[in-house]
């Protein structure tokens, strides 16, 4: 199966949530969903502290934990590029995958009564040839493709940061290039 996946270089992030309003317009997302988000950081003390932006979503994962615990199958790996899509007919909305998710990425759509999360546009890719939050991000902060393609392109990218669940637990299809700071575990979350 091939496995596809993102790349996010936050040295090239500036925090201007392009990526997430694409994504957000392109889904019609409700106030208060987003499947993409941007989160600010900060780690150390004045006058040596750093600030950085993770632009995050659905990392795909080899082992999601959201595929293992549905219920019906609505969470699944498409077979011929290995995202995890949802089945918006067959989901029941009980949230067991927004409980089961490490990352805490699908989201109740109340509205709908299902959950939903980011499918990596594999109903626009084929016409767009990329997902729209990266098709979006004026830095080219974001890339999107076989993940061993972008590991290879990327070879100091990591998959885990101080601010994330370590990898190990689901394998996330998700490289990150980043700053020092990334790694600082004195971080504080900023709401802006």
């Amino acid at each position: 199966m091939t496995r596809k996946g993102f790349y996010f270089d936050s040295t090239r992030c500036v925090g201007c949530k392009t990526c997430q309003v694409a994504c957000k317009l392109k889904n019609a997302l409700p106030v208060g969903i987003t499947y993409r988000a941007v989160a600010s950081y900060e780690v150390g003390e004045y006058p040596e502290a750093k600030y950085y932006h993770i632009s995050h979503t659905c990392n795909h994962c080899v082992d999601a934990a959201c595929v293992a615990n549905c219920p019906t199958g609505a969470m699944h790996r498409d077979e011929e590029d290995g995202t995890v899509q949802h089945d918006d007919e067959i989901c029941i909305g009980c949230e067991t995958c927004v409980k089961s998710c490490p990352y805490q990425v699908p989201v109740l759509l109340e509205d709908k009564k299902i959950t939903g999360k980011c499918n990596a546009c594999i109903d626009t890719r084929p016409e767009d040839g990329t997902p729209t939050c990266v098709a979006a991000c004026g830095t080219r902060a974001l890339e999107f493709g076989d993940y061993d393609e972008l590991a290879a392109a990327h070879p100091d990218a990591v998959r885990d940061i101080a601010c994330r669940p370590d990898s190990s637990m689901t394998d996330p299809s998700t490289l990150i290039m980043g700053r020092d700071c990334l790694q600082d575990d004195s971080f504080v979350d900023l709401v802006l």
